[in-house]
């Protein structure tokens, strides 16, 4: 599933929640501030602080997403479902590791980030979670 440049702006100027589920269905869900649309149908998360989060995305790879934004223009809201996978070197770690840098240039007082890993998350659906009014 394509997400349009709407959604992937929406991401990356915004802090998203992050939800993930356990083998035992136990839920968590945590706010991310540190991810990047980086194709129309692909996500990087940097992974500094994950901790069930992580297990679960080693037990069930199955993620939701959800943004909104309702401080300007109409209220947007989407979220997004798709398939995690987590790296710890190569290609999609590299482009983490650059996330983090730039993290750390645009805010030098926040505390020491060190990633731990990058998730790389595959969009499969997309859903509005704002009502549309009658005659839209």
């Amino acid at each position: 599933m394509k997400m349009s440049k709407e959604i992937q702006d929406m991401i990356n100027e915004n802090l998203v929640h992050l939800a993930t589920t356990s083998k035992d269905n136990n839920p968590n869900v945590v706010p991310v501030g540190g991810i990047r649309a980086i194709s129309d149908n692909e996500l990087l998360i940097i992974d500094v602080l994950f901790d069930k989060t992580k297990k679960n995305l080693l037990e069930n790879p199955k993620v939701a997403i959800a943004i909104e934004v309702l401080r300007e223009g109409p209220p947007r809201g989407y979220q997004l479902k798709g398939h995690s996978t987590i790296h710890t070197s190569g290609k999609f770690f590299e482009q983490a590791k650059m996330m983090v840098e730039n993290m750390r240039k645009k805010r030098p007082n926040h505390p020491d980030l060190k990633l731990q890993s990058a998730v790389l998350v595959e969009v499969e659906e997309i859903y509005s979670t704002v009502l549309k009014k009658e005659g839209e």
